[in-house]
Parts: structure tokens; C-alpha cells; sequence
């Protein structure tokens, strides 16, 4: 799966904003000289992500940081998302334009609203679903999401649920401090419930001009987004979700409802092919893998796919001009720590 790097970003500011450095986890994880060059058109692997996020854990030692980040002012860094929130008329039309543009992040949305009789839920399907980072990710949204519902109860929203699918962490008690209400852990699904009558509540402090101006940036983001860079980053997701099997544009054009001539068409009038992006994708993993020196050049092979690591090495010094262990030792010198 591949994600916006605005993920990386947020959670940046966010150690930072909370007083902690974040140039310490950046290097951590091999990303702090990757940071200046992000491009916000260029998605990443969810695993960069992944990573960041454990590296934030370690150095933070704050187990329940998701909590915390959730609620963090960095927030306000993700794109149009927080203006549309921050004008938003009632918190229906919130959590639809919440749900409409994840895909300016993410592959799709995190959240989806359920109504039944009096009640309103909010269901969670973190991007991140195994791991340490499946704790923090599925924190930071169920706190994020805590944010919106009590700026639109005006800080009187009550949860008459709170539960999660996994199992109460050590720190359990942080949840009824942040969310005001004890969880349930082991639970069928990760939901936070409401008074439905709150989805149609008036905020009062509702700008309708800066909501139609957020929201129209939104629009043309999104339509952007669609336009020019979607079919890549599904080819590119497909192609990574397939790691270490290399798919045929055949296949992949199968994945995506394509025929083949007719994704090859497309990709060549984006200025690539499908052997670019295999290549593009190879190389980024291939990077990200060789920055953790605790990972073998046998194991990195393996795990992008090629049979031995003579060809690796061969296609390594085709993309870089170096061998991958040239390029670990300047990684390692620009970054010793």
C-alpha cells in the first residue's frame, strides 16, 4: 500500500510540537534525508510510515503517544482536511467530507459512519493493522476523530460506547482519561458511539464562506489528484502490495479492470511504463531496506524479489551507480548514529 507523505510530515511537527525532536526517530529509521525531497504527488510505502512510527515509540517512550498525537495541534498540517472540519456547517457534513477526500492521503478512508435508532457509530479500519504501529495508528484516529466530535458538541459530547478489537494495552487507563468514558477491549469492532441527534446539530460558529473555499480546494485537489496521478498510484500499489512477486502488466491491468494495451496506453501518456514503476518501487524498497544494517543484502534480495544477490546487486548499481553496500557506507557516513 502507498500513502501520502504528509503522514510523515504530521507526525514530525507532531514530536516536535509535543517537545520532543524529531530529527532523533527521523534518523532512527533511515528517513531524515529523504524529508527535504518529499514530494506530496509521490506516495510512499505504508512501511516508511510504519517505521516512522515505531522509531517515534522508541523515542519517545510514551506507549500511548497515539493518544497524544490524535489530539495534537500538528494536525492542522494535513492538507485541506482540518479547514473543512474547522468550518464545517453540522458534523455529518464533517465526517462525509472526512470520508470523501482520505483519498488526497490514503487509499481509502479510515472511518465510516453506521445510524441505527438513536445512535450514531463511527467504525475504524486503520490503514496499519499489524504491529506496534496498529496500536499507535488505530489511537491516533479513534483521538482525532474525539477532536472533531466534541468541536462539534462544543466540548459536551458524551461517547455512549468506546471499543476496541484489541486487547487492553498496559496503559488502559489512558483511554478513559482522553476519551472520558472507559473502553472495552477484545471487542468486534473499533467504535466510538454517539447521540445521532449530534450529526445534525448547527454549529453555530460555522463560516460558510471559508467552507465553500476549503471545500472547493478539496474539489480541485481531489479532481487533480484523480486526474493525473490515481492510475499510477494504483499500478504503484499493486506492485507493491505483490512484493516479492513482480506482476505482468497483464496481471496488473487485470487488478485495475484494464486490459493491458489499454494501461499501457495510459502510462505512456503519463510518461511512463510498467517496468519504470516496477523499477521505481524496487529501488525505493530496496533503499529503505539497505539503510536498516540490521538486514542482510541475501535477505533484501529476497524480499524484492530477485533470485539471487548478483542480480540484485547488478540492478542496484543500474539504478543508484553504486553497489548497495557503496550506498549503505554513505548512508552510514552522512548518518552514523
Amino acid at each position: 500500500m502507498l500513502v501520502s507523505p504528509i503522514h510523515l510530515r504530521v507526525l514530525a511537527s507532531t514530536l516536535d510540537m509535543e517537545g520532543f525532536q524529531s530529527e532523533a526517530a527521523l534518523r532512527a529509521c533511515g528517513l531524515d534525508t529523504m524529508m527535504d525531497g518529499l514530494d506530496e504527488s509521490n506516495w510512499i510505502p505504508l512501511d516508511l510510515y510504519d517505521r516512522l512510527i515505531q522509531a517515534t515509540l522508541r523515542h519517545t517512550q510514551v506507549p500511548h503517544f497515539g493518544l497524544q498525537a490524535g489530539a495534537s495541534l500538528a494536525n492542522q498540517r494535513y492538507g485541506v482536511l482540518p479547514a473543512l472540519v474547522m468550518h464545517m456547517p453540522y458534523l455529518r457534513q464533517g465526517l462525509e467530507d472526512v470520508i470523501r477526500f482520505a483519498p488526497l492521503m490514503l487509499p481509502q478512508a479510515e472511518i465510516a459512519l453506521h445510524e441505527a435508532g438513536d445512535t450514531a457509530r463511527i467504525i475504524i479500519s486503520p490503514c496499519i493493522t499489524e504491529g506496534p504501529s496498529a496500536l499507535f495508528r488505530i489511537e491516533f484516529v479513534a483521538s482525532a476523530i474525539l477532536q472533531m466530535l466534541r468541536y462539534a458538541g462544543a466540548g459536551n459530547m458524551n461517547l455512549s460506547r468506546l471499543s476496541f478489537k484489541h486487547a487492553a494495552p498496559a496503559h488502559a487507563e489512558e483511554y478513559a482519561r482522553s476519551f472520558g468514558t472507559p473502553a472495552l477491549f477484545d471487542a468486534s469492532e473499533n467504535c466510538l458511539a454517539f447521540s445521532r441527534d449530534t450529526l445534525d446539530k448547527p454549529i453555530p460558529w460555522h463560516d460558510k464562506v471559508s467552507y465553500l473555499e476549503a471545500k472547493t480546494k478539496a474539489e480541485l485537489a481531489l479532481s487533480t489528484l484523480q486526474r493525473n496521478v490515481d492510475l499510477i498510484q494504483r499500478v504503484k500499489n499493486v506492485l507493491v502490495d505483490a512484493f516479492p512477486i513482480a506482476p505482468t502488466i497483464e496481471e496488473v491491468a487485470d487488478k485495475l479492470g484494464l486490459s493491458a494495451r489499454s494501461l499501457r496506453r495510459h502510462l505512456s501518456s503519463r510518461g511512463t511504463s510498467h517496468t519504470e514503476l516496477l523499477r521505481e518501487c524496487r529501488q525505493l524498497m530496496a533503499e529503505h531496506l539497505l539503510a536498516d544494517t540490521g538486514v542482510s543484502l541475501k535477505q533484501i534480495a529476497g524480499e524484492l524479489g530477485f533470485s539471487s544477490v548478483t542480480s540484485f546487486h547488478r540492478a542496484f548499481k543500474d539504478w543508484t551507480g553504486m553497489t548497495p553496500l557503496e550506498w549503505r557506507d554513505v548512508r552510514i557516513q552522512v548518518n552514523p548514529n
